[in-house]
């Protein structure tokens, strides 16, 4: 419902808007082998996605938070989740291979290298601001853009322990994201709360936080070991009782391919799901741990 009272909305903005008001529409990709999305950006007005100079990093993000949050643009995204969906038709073709990949209570190697996404695809309306970061910058020839905005998504299936069970769920989140690459740096952010209320009975509606932040530096500086990584967090609070239902915790390595502009990124993480999470017939099919640890090896385009 709440999916659909979004493009409801989207759809008024659209309607309402005077001729000529819609500015230059674009089409965006994003790759990556945990989650690629096409994208379709419509401006409400023609210069609406204002250019940033090169900053630093504390002041890229600051400066994209200092916006008015007023929507300027709709952006319809459709995004798949590629390697944690492989690895739930692994499990569905073979389970006991599946139960091979487990070593010890807490690691799977199939969950380790896919864990800690709850959906095989969505579909999203995003309404807010989009900031243009590739006009009057020095960039590499690829879409740079920031997006500080509301975003509204859903489908119809959940991920659980590379189980795909039905679930009609939608969501609603506050967030800013961005991308942003020139010939000295590659950074990638996205801070966002939101809610997540699920069809299936079994499975607890959420409010969530979420962190991530990643930054690759192609030229070598005293701090770009450090600076030249990765860090997310989530955390997934219960609608109900208001506490804890998962933590997800990642840390990569970001290692530059300066001739393709790839990363090739080594990460290691921790996801912890309470049982509070799953009820009835879900709760019983699944895992009896609660842990579950990450090991991420990864090539970002």
């Amino acid at each position: 419902m709440l999916f659909g009272l979004a493009g409801a909305a989207a759809l008024c903005v659209w309607t309402v808007l005077p001729a000529g008001a819609i500015g230059k529409t674009s089409l965006d990709l994003e790759l990556d082998p945990y989650y690629t999305a096409f994208g379709l950006s419509v401006p409400f007005q023609e210069g609406s996605d204002e250019s940033d100079v090169e900053t630093d990093e504390l002041t890229t993000y600051s400066g994209m938070l200092a916006r008015a949050i007023v929507p300027r643009f709709m952006v319809i995204e459709g995004s798949v989740n590629p390697l944690p969906l492989l690895g739930a038709v692994v499990r569905d073709e073979s389970e006991s291979f599946y139960r091979k990949q487990q070593s010890g209570a807490s690691f799977n190697l199939l969950e380790a290298a896919t864990a800690g996404f709850e959906e095989p695809y969505a579909l999203s309306v995003f309404l807010g601001k989009v900031i243009d970061f590739s006009k009057g910058t020095k960039t590499l020839g690829r879409a740079q853009k920031g997006y500080v905005g509301y975003l509204f998504s859903g489908g119809n299936y959940h991920i659980m322990n590379l189980l795909v069970v039905p679930d009609n769920w939608v969501e609603a989140e506050w967030k800013v994201k961005g991308d942003q690459q020139t010939p000295s740096r590659k950074m990638s952010w996205s801070f966002r709360f939101g809610a997540k209320i699920h069809g299936n009975p079994e499975i607890q509606d959420t409010y969530y936080l979420g962190l991530r932040r990643s930054r690759t530096d192609y030229k070598t500086t005293r701090l770009s070991f450090l600076l030249s990584s990765s860090f997310e967090y989530r955390i997934d609070l219960g609608r109900r009782e208001r506490r804890a239902l998962s933590h997800f915790i990642l840390v990569e390595k970001n290692f530059p391919v300066t001739k393709r502009n790839w990363t090739f990124s080594l990460g290691m993480g921790y996801l912890w799901v309470g049982q509070d999470k799953y009820s009835g017939a879900l709760a019983q099919r699944r895992l009896n741990n609660e842990t579950q640890y990450l090991l991420r090896p990864n090539l970002k385009f």
